[in-house]
């Protein structure tokens, strides 16, 4: 088995060889070292590495300087960043410039080995027909934690798309990360330096989303007091990502098919033709193909945009997931909220694995974060975890109260709960999907602890 080539950068020869020792005790990893930073520099154009361990203090070159350095030499290589306490406002400084992570000193063994296993994840080694190891691009998953079978699948088809122009269609319910996995594809693209345009299409109304798209020439309705520049022009050389596009009205879809094919447009109101070179990713949380069917969604755009399909599972399909996810999740807002959570208790895990998550991972992340602001302790615990959760969040005991008002109520949450999650606590809009009034959607949500906006 080839083995994974890490640097390890330290101007002091025993945290060097401690590294050393415990990553070769794995088997999987081929470590070099170097003691300053003009050193790491000069051998990372000797010998192709897959990762880097870089020292923040040292003398000469310090770790941010070299990190720069890096960065211009190959912008995809992986850095972690080794850091002391009292750096630690450094080295988050140095994941602005574009390090993957950063591990405090002292680190224990494990610590140190799953910041490593996270951060391969956006460099994938190959191998080039001599047999000499090779790094090629490999999407950058450092906000995408997954690794069950169905997100590895996932990232296998990301890393297919990377190198190319091709259209692609990712589907998956709300909360699921589809704009993460845009940004993956554009940011290993070779689009990567030009422009990513996101567009939620469920954001604006058709005629203003029309403007969003194509722009508008000073004049072309009422209140157009200015030339507006839409998001396909921003685009041009880069990608556009049109975000839940089932929702986008037919004469819309004309139009953007006629992009597609012509690579051109006219702003509303003009006449002159404007031409994009662009990328297009799409996303959905419908059946496209459902919607063609129906009558309300183009066939012939539909086939344009789904020329490379990804689906993004649901949180219920990849439970092995949430462990990972919960301590990712509990790291962040941590750091933010200037908390150090040491520890989940195990019944915590157990419930948020019970649970089923319509809202997915977005769903998951509102809930650590409410968890890790209200908690006065070192440790997670179930009292830090939504009611709601509490409630119907652990199978064993749903499966001991069977009577029917208990499921309707049950599922009664579920639906609020992701219709809310959905529109971002909105309750006019919640109400308009349900076809109830807001002062229902009001009262329930009040009820079950629901979180509402407005």
């Amino acid at each position: 088995m080839q083995k994974i080539n890490i640097m390890v950068v330290d101007d002091h020869k025993h945290i060097r060889q401690l590294i050393h020792d415990i990553l070769h005790k794995t088997r999987k990893y081929e470590v070099h070292s170097a003691s300053s930073g003009e050193a790491c520099l000069r051998k990372l154009h000797e010998q192709p590495v897959d990762l880097v361990l870089l020292d923040i203090q040292m003398k000469g070159m310090d770790g941010l300087e070299t990190l720069k350095k890096i960065k211009a030499f190959s912008a995809d290589l992986p850095v972690i960043i080794m850091t002391a306490h009292g750096t630690i406002d450094r080295a988050v400084n140095s994941m602005k410039i574009g390090s993957q992570d950063f591990i405090t000193k002292p680190f224990e063994s494990e610590k140190l080995l799953t910041a490593v296993e996270n951060a391969l994840r956006t460099g994938l080694l190959n191998s080039r027909n001599d047999g000499s190891p090779v790094r090629t691009k490999k999407p950058h998953f450092s906000n995408i934690i997954g690794q069950s079978p169905v997100m590895q699948d996932v990232f296998r088809a990301v890393e297919k798309v990377t190198d190319s122009d091709v259209t692609v269609l990712i589907q998956g319910e709300s909360g699921t990360g589809k704009e993460l996995i845009a940004r993956a594809i554009h940011t290993q693209s070779k689009r990567r330096n030009k422009p990513f345009r996101p567009v939620n299409c469920t954001a604006l109304p058709e005629s203003l989303l029309e403007s969003e798209l194509f722009g508008h020439e000073k004049g072309a309705y009422t209140g157009a007091t200015t030339r507006r520049v839409g998001k396909f022009e921003l685009a041009d050389g880069g990608t556009i990502f049109l975000d839940e596009i089932g929702d986008m009205s037919q004469p819309i879809q004309a139009k953007v098919l006629r992009v597609l094919q012509e690579r051109e447009f006219e702003r509303l109101g003009g006449n002159s033709l404007v031409k994009v070179n662009i990328r297009l990713i799409s996303a959905t949380n419908k059946d496209l193909w459902e919607e063609v069917q129906a009558g309300s969604f183009r066939e012939d755009l539909y086939y344009r945009i789904s020329v490379f399909p990804i689906r993004l599972p649901p949180l219920r399909e990849r439970k092995d997931d949430i462990p990972l996810l919960c301590e990712y999740f509990t790291k962040k807002y941590s750091k933010r909220e200037n908390k150090n959570i040491e520890k989940i208790e195990p019944e915590v895990i157990r419930t948020l694995s019970g649970y089923h998550w319509p809202g997915n991972v977005r769903e998951l992340e509102n809930t650590i974060e409410r968890a890790v602001v209200i908690t006065n302790t070192p440790v997670l615990k179930p009292e830090d975890l939504p009611s709601h959760i509490l409630t119907i969040g652990d199978d064993d005991k749903a499966a001991t109260d069977d009577s029917l008002p208990k499921w309707i109520e049950k599922l009664e949450i579920e639906v609020l709960r992701k219709t809310l999650l959905e529109y971002e606590g909105n309750i006019s809009k919640a109400a308009k999907k349900l076809g109830i009034g807001r002062a229902t959607i009001y009262r329930k949500a009040k009820k079950y602890r629901l979180p509402v906006t407005r």
